[in-house]
């Protein structure tokens, strides 16, 4: 099951008699604009009022039209990767060859600008910092102070006690941004920037088609980095997707091949699943350049041999995790945990692993703010990335503990940071201390679902209809239903210790219940009547719509909008 007691919040209490009133109440749930599907790559026009966007790139093509030397520095995470790819192909598409890319090691560097960035380029007449560098003091001021100038392309949080001197921010969330739209990621940033940098060039190098590649790569970054996919990011995904899906931009057709999805219509959950997690190993156990060079290489054997090493990094990164993930269960189980925060750190943990382990705690083991730490003994420090839950602002838990902080930084959702081993205890008690002060309510897990269907309506012109809500993620979830009082027939159990269920629902629709082993003996007891909770996916292999569910049980399905629960699941 997904997880015990789980609650679902019933977000609408219509009963659509229609496929265009399923539709309807999908979007009034998301609250979505009536540009919503206005998603064709000329709306961006409007998200270009960005404060220092046309600046930064004016300051930029004064550089490149004088030859100076350029250094673009991106974090080792797939948005920065993806972000620096793309300055580099625009260099190398406009034939510009004084230009060097840093990316940190995340080991010895951590997160932000490194200074060895600048040390080791004295020559450089200009920095780009991608994905880092708001916050970065030492390094940009260190590239001013020797008469450099830093143009900063980024989107973290803006804090009060202000940001680096860089020569321009490209960031929505500082003050004064007149972007109404605040939730770019950098590889989408960086894209809206080089078509202002094309036209600062005014003709005076090749004037490159930001199309299929470009595309990908912001795609790629802004899924990876769980922005909402609404406004601008739901142009630029759903504009990459298009691209990847029909396009020969070599490096990308060759993560796909080696994933296993080669021939498979891909959808952003692909993106997210399968293709970010291998551009993220190289940074995550290796050297993020290496990421870097596969996205901007045009030698077939090169990219074939990146390909595969990533292949080879992702699944040991997969094995390395589940080890933790086993670890920390042990533990849990030896001694059950009563914080409404999980703080752990162990020296075996490598530190590129510590933010996809927190996230997978938080679904699998422990439902709250979740920070994972790597300690590190000799230098008596210990790095962390913390997760957080909707209604817990970790950006502001953490403000209120910076006097133990070393070093941090983030948003509501998610951070990084930095502590002394002997103010580790004081910082996890500080830290719950202030969880402590919110409602209980924020640390049950829960789901929302969108509408109870007819499964009578359910065929292959619903699941054309819902495809146009796509692509999905954060602000924009794959719609979620449920039906209610239904007859399920267990198939067959399959997997590892019989773990997952073939079912089928209303006597027609067929289902897979992932991890839903348990509700066998409920749907026995139940006569096999029970409401099901579920998603709608086209099954690959015949092309008919199948369920993936969610949670089965007996739920109490009456009740209003806005509503706390629409009950709990298989505990009832």
């Amino acid at each position: 099951m997904i997880q015990p007691g789980k609650r679902w919040r019933l977000l609408s209490d219509a009963r659509p008699a229609s496929i265009q009133q399923v539709l309807e109440v999908i979007l009034q749930n998301r609250e979505a604009p009536s540009s919503f599907f206005q998603t064709e790559l000329k709306d961006l026009e409007p998200y270009l009022n960005m404060r220092g966007l046309d600046e930064g790139a004016r300051l930029l093509a004064r550089h490149l039209l004088r030859g100076h030397k350029v250094v673009a520095v991106g974090d080792y995470d797939c948005d920065g990767v993806t972000s620096t790819a793309q300055l580099s192909l625009f260099f190398q598409d406009i034939g510009y060859s004084r230009c060097q890319v840093v990316i940190p090691r995340r080991r010895e560097d951590g997160y932000g600008m490194p200074l060895r960035a600048v040390e080791e380029n004295p020559d450089a007449s200009v920095f780009v910092a991608m994905d880092c560098g708001t916050l970065d003091v030492e390094a940009i001021s260190a590239a001013r102070s020797r008469g450099a100038d830093c143009i900063v392309i980024d989107h973290h949080e803006v804090p009060s006690r202000g940001t680096a001197p860089a020569s321009v921010l490209i960031n929505p969330k500082q003050p004064g941004c007149p972007s109404s739209f605040k939730e770019f990621c950098t590889a989408g940033l960086t894209l809206l920037f080089l078509t202002r940098l094309r036209k600062a060039l005014d003709g005076k190098f090749p004037r490159p088609v930001l199309g299929e590649k470009y595309l990908a790569l912001a795609a790629l970054g802004t899924v990876a980095d769980i922005v909402p996919l609404v406004e601008g990011n739901r142009i630029i995904a759903k504009a990459g997707l298009h691209q990847i899906n029909h396009g020969r931009y070599m490096p990308v057709q060759e993560l796909i091949h080696s994933s296993g999805l080669k021939r498979k219509p891909l959808t952003a959950g692909h993106l997210a699943y399968y293709l970010a997690p291998r551009i993220n190993a190289a940074g995550r156990l290796s050297d993020a350049s290496m990421a870097h060079g596969f996205l901007t290489s045009r030698d077939p054997a090169e990219v074939r041999q990146l390909s595969s090493e990533l292949n080879r990094l992702n699944s040991r990164r997969q094995q390395e995790e589940e080890a933790i993930l086993q670890a920390v269960e042990e533990r849990v189980a030896r001694k059950p945990w009563t914080r409404r925060t999980m703080v752990l750190g162990d020296p075996r943990w490598p530190h590129g692993l510590v933010g996809i382990v927190a996230s997978k705690i938080q679904r699998r083991i422990h439902y709250g703010p979740t920070i994972v730490f790597s300690v590190d003994e000799e230098k008596g420090v210990a790095r962390g990335s913390a997760r957080s839950v909707p209604g817990f602002d970790v950006y502001a838990a953490l403000t209120e503990c910076d006097d133990l902080l070393l070093r941090w930084g983030g948003h509501r959702m998610a951070a990084g940071l930095t502590v002394a081993l002997d103010r580790l205890e004081a910082f996890s008690r500080r830290f719950e201390g202030v969880a402590e002060r919110h409602e209980p309510e924020i640390f049950i897990p829960r789901g929302e679902v969108d509408l109870e269907l007819d499964p009578r309506m359910i065929g292959p012109e619903l699941l054309s209809a819902l495809s146009r809500l796509e692509p999905h993620g954060t602000s924009n979830p794959l719609p979620v239903f449920v039906a209610g009082n239904q007859p399920v027939t267990v198939r067959k159990a399959f997997g590892k210790d019989d773990r997952h269920l073939k079912v089928v629902v209303g006597n027609s629709v067929e289902g897979i219940f992932w991890r839903g082993g348990a509700a066998r003996e409920l749907a026995r007891k139940n006569g096999g009547a029970l409401d099901i909770v579920f998603q709608l996916e086209r099954d690959v292999y015949t092309g008919r719509p199948r369920l993936n569910i969610k949670d089965m049980g007996r739920f109490s399905l009456a009740c209003s909008p806005g509503s706390s629960s629409a009950g709990t699941g298989t505990n009832r």
